[in-house]
């Protein structure tokens, strides 16, 4: 089951890996300042440790809105807020960033794996790796997280619920990932409802460079990947070309006497490439294709548990794209984007039993945003979208619907530092109708102090999935789900940046949501569900070569209507992590621990609490080449993340990368 209230399918989540290694060095005062970074590196210097700390630099407007991808993000510039590259330290909104560095650090082959441990975060997948992968935000349904690679929305639209599966999408090629969680829906439409998770794939720059990778491990696994990348002020490209293969774990578990291993295969090619016509002109084209394979298991339909399934495969291709084209006017001060975006997604189960064992869907969608700076504290925004998606699957034939789009946004300055946002949006679905959203958004720091005050309030809304209006048994007159969410907190800095805390208190209302009416044995408009908590990250420079993160999220969900706990959405989680560097920064070495807490699952069965150790590291053995390697579950813990479902147990891995 997925989702605020049960339906159908089960979600399994599989064991963090910590996010660490090697990386360029920052000393106490370059720590980055973000509104959340669970994931830090630190940098090592020549300086010695006497040197005072100096002040924050003024505030600078840039010359130009929004200049990525023409040119390279700067500093802690967020995309995902606004639209337009923004300074973090001068953002309202609740947003993880997590860079490539990070990524790379952690030694991570999945974005669900590097997602595992954020704040606000629940991720949930079946079995081993491949299995079906939701993500949650903030206690939203997994069908509330928008998912975004590089503008395009990766929401499957034959899906059940229009829920994006993270399984079979690997770290490759990827720059940033920027976690927006609250409603966003003002912002992005429909589905960003619990929140929003933007992917944004690598600009190369630079001398061509080439990067090979090697990595083997436990459970059989390998992967290996080929990249080249590069760029100047005219053009930049950056592709690669990846495969990833394991043995994996049995999907059902093997304490109920499971016993056969089901493997995953990942074939992967993406890119990016771009060419600047002059100062006032870039196209900008991605592109992402995705071919895997991965062994599942069936239930039973009398015990409701997993068992083997020894000839069951799900396969799957995707492939999305987008090109863009990007205008300045007036200096800088006006600029215009238009793009197209596709997404195509094919999946078929290999079991002639599975029925429907076909599945295809595509989105295409036609934006348009422009931005002007009016003045240097006042930046004003708007745009407009179209898109259409259509689905079909061997029970049903092809349904189509389509959904329009137009918003409006001032980002504002009020003084040295009151940073604000306000924005309205108006959107209406060919089959469910219309929708208005908003959002406003608000920073004010005292500088002397290092502490600043953040807060956002936003609306947000989910269009029904073509599955649940138009496919066989589905409602026709269902409405659109809403949400409304805020939060409140505060941000402190502490001698410098070597002491960073953050604590937030958030709260999203759920109304209008889809669920199966036993009143009517149909789908309705009747679901009510809460969600409230507290976000808290503690990010400490505890000596020049060592560090401390850590996290705890507490997320109180409940479902109005039956007055129970929503359901693998835990109410406690909690991260504690501590890297070490060498003098040198040429290795490094990362211990962290992930508690999670107790939550619902189906059949109304609450799993238990556990707790699990890993330990990952990197060395730099010379300008090119670098051996990574990683502990996952130390202890060999036993634990069952959803009822009847397989975890993987010790786990080594180690390869290299060579860059020339």
């Amino acid at each position: 089951m997925d989702g605020l209230f049960s339906r159908a399918g089960c979600f399994l989540p599989g064991i963090f890996l910590c996010a660490c290694g090697f990386a360029p060095c920052l000393s106490a005062q370059e720590l980055p300042v973000e509104p959340v970074v669970e994931t830090s590196t630190t940098r090592v210097t020549d300086q010695p440790a006497e040197e005072p700390i100096p002040e924050l630099p003024p505030t600078i407007v840039p010359g130009r809105i929004g200049n990525f991808p023409a040119e390279p993000l700067e500093g802690d510039s967020v995309l995902s807020p606004n639209r337009n590259a923004t300074p973090a330290s001068q953002s309202g909104s609740s947003v993880t960033v997590i860079t490539q560095e990070q990524i790379q650090q952690g030694g991570q082959s999945t974005v669900a794996e590097v997602l595992r441990a954020q704040l606000g975060v629940d991720v949930v997948r079946q079995g081993g790796p491949g299995g079906l992968t939701s993500v949650f935000l903030r206690g939203g349904n997994s069908a509330h997280t928008k998912v975004l690679l590089d503008g395009i929305s990766l929401n499957d639209p034959s899906n059940a619920s229009r829920l994006f599966d993270f399984s079979n999408l690997t770290v490759d090629n990827i720059e940033r990932i920027e976690v927006l969680r609250g409603p966003q829906s003002m912002v992005y439409g429909s589905d960003a409802i619990g929140g929003v998770i933007s992917i944004i794939t690598k600009r190369g720059e630079g001398p061509l460079a080439i990067r090979a990778t090697g990595m083997g491990g436990s459970f059989n696994t390998a992967q290996t990947s080929l990249s080249a990348s590069g760029g100047n002020e005219r053009a930049y490209y950056s592709v690669l070309g990846s495969f990833l293969s394991t043995g994996g774990i049995s999907s059902a578990s093997a304490r109920n006497g499971n016993t056969e291993h089901d493997a995953f295969n990942n074939g992967t090619v993406s890119g990016r490439i771009g060419y600047n016509l002059g100062d006032a002109w870039n196209v900008d084209y991605v592109f992402r294709y995705v071919d895997a394979a991965a062994e599942v298991d069936d239930f039973d339909f009398f015990t409701g548990l997993p068992i083997d399934n020894l000839i069951r495969k799900n396969l799957s291709k995707n492939f999305a794209n987008r090109v863009q084209l990007t205008n300045w006017m007036v200096d800088g001060l006006v600029q215009q984007k238009v793009g197209f975006n596709l997404n195509d997604v094919d999946r078929r189960d290999t079991d002639p039993d599975f029925s429907p064992e076909s599945f295809h869907g595509q989105t295409r969608e036609l934006d348009y945003q422009i931005s002007a700076l009016l003045t240097e504290t006042n930046t004003l925004s708007g745009g407009a979208n179209y898109l259409a998606e259509d689905a079909v699957s061997s029970l049903n034939p092809e349904a189509t619907q389509n959904i329009k789009g137009i918003w409006l946004q001032d980002a504002f300055q009020i003084g040295p530092s009151w940073f604000n946002t306000a924005g309205l949006r108006w959107d209406d679905a060919s089959q469910s109708g219309s929708a208005q959203t908003y959002r406003f958004t608000s920073l004010y720091g005292i500088e002397s102090l290092g502490l600043s005050f953040h807060g956002s309030l936003g609306t947000g809304f989910r269009q029904p999935a073509l599955a649940e209006n138009l496919f066989a048994f589905g409602n026709p007159n269902l409405r659109p789900e809403h949400s409304k969410g805020w939060d409140f907190g505060a941000r402190q800095r502490v001698w410098g940046e070597a002491l960073y805390v953050d604590a937030t208190y958030f709260r999203n209302d759920f109304r209008d949501l889809i669920i199966f009416d036993f009143s009517t044995f149909s789908l309705a408009n009747v679901g009510r569900a809460r969600s409230s908590g507290v976000e808290l990250t503690i990010n400490s420079l505890i000596t020049q070569q060592l560090s401390m993160n850590a996290s705890y999220t507490f997320d109180d969900t409940l479902n109005l209507d039956t007055g129970a706990q929503l359901v693998r959405r835990p109410r406690n989680k909690m991260l504690l992590a501590f890297t070490r560097l060498s003098r040198d920064c040429r290795s490094s070495v990362t211990l962290s621990t992930l508690y999670v807490g107790t939550r619902l699952d189906t059949g109304n069965r609450t799993l238990g609490q556990y707790t699990l150790l890993n330990l990952s590291g990197t060395y730099q053995a010379t300008e090119r080449v670098q051996f990574f390697g990683r502990l996952d579950n130390i202890t060999n813990t036993y634990y069952e993340e959803a009822r009847g479902f397989g975890t993987p147990g010790f786990g080594m891995y180690g390869g290299l990368n060579v860059t020339w």
